[in-house]
């Protein structure tokens, strides 16, 4: 079950899927999808929003990683 709303058109939303988070947005008309990893908690939505945000950041920026190496949760 997927638990999302309906985001402004580009911005990357944070939602919840099988119980853990992930991302979503669209950019040059493809949809990308990069799991964080993290079971949804308020900590780990925090640190969900705030990669949003980075890569929010680099599309507006032109420093977007279309490899998504950047954004991948490191442990």
């Amino acid at each position: 079950m997927v638990t999302t709303q309906r985001s402004a058109k580009g911005t990357v939303s944070v939602e919840v899927f099988q119980e853990r988070l992930r991302l979503r947005w669209r950019q040059s008309g493809k949809r990308y999808t990069l799991s964080i990893g993290l079971p949804d908690s308020k900590v780990n939505r925090t640190v969900a929003q705030q990669k949003a945000s980075q890569i929010q950041l680099d599309l507006i920026s032109g420093n977007y990683d279309t490899t998504l190496k950047k954004y991948k949760h490191r442990t």
